[in-house]
């Protein structure tokens, strides 16, 4: 069975509402409001059809950041003292997954595959996503082990 843009889109939408849903459910650790997380799947899913990317990819694309939310939820939850600024690190790391996400799909377009486009989405998204937190977190924001230690 080959998989359709349509596939994708309802694949990329059940997976961003996972999310949204669970903070109506038990709240919101990251303090950002259902917005935030509305408009970032929102992006990446417009990104992905914009860029004109083969079947799975927005797909995979949501995935990825559904995993980069993940992370910071387990790194929110696991704090003794939440801090309320912590979303600001996932904000401001948004950019290189967006960056991320652009060179996935011009890898996914010269492989035109649904497993190899569904993989370059998850792949180049969360490497992007993560090369700028490691930015962010040696220039504006301290992120405990993630920082470098300063002399």
């Amino acid at each position: 069975m080959t998989s359709t843009r349509k596939d994708d889109l309802v694949y990329a939408g059940i997976v961003s509402l996972t999310l949204p849903l669970a903070v109506l459910a038990i709240g919101d650790p990251l303090h950002l409001g259902i917005w935030y997380y509305l408009l970032a799947f929102s992006v990446a899913i417009a990104l992905s059809a914009m860029l004109r990317t083969p079947p799975l990819f927005a797909f995979g694309a949501a995935v990825a950041v559904v995993m980069t939310f993940a992370g910071y939820w387990a790194w929110a939850l696991s704090l003794s003292r939440p801090e309320g600024l912590l979303g600001l690190g996932h904000l401001f790391s948004l950019p290189g997954a967006a960056i991320g996400l652009s060179a996935g799909a011009w890898f996914a377009r010269r492989k035109r595959s649904a497993s190899g486009a569904f993989a370059a989405a998850l792949t180049f998204t969360l490497a992007g996503f993560v090369l700028n937190q490691l930015v962010t977190c040696n220039t504006v924001q301290w992120c405990g082990p993630l920082s470098l230690p300063v002399l």
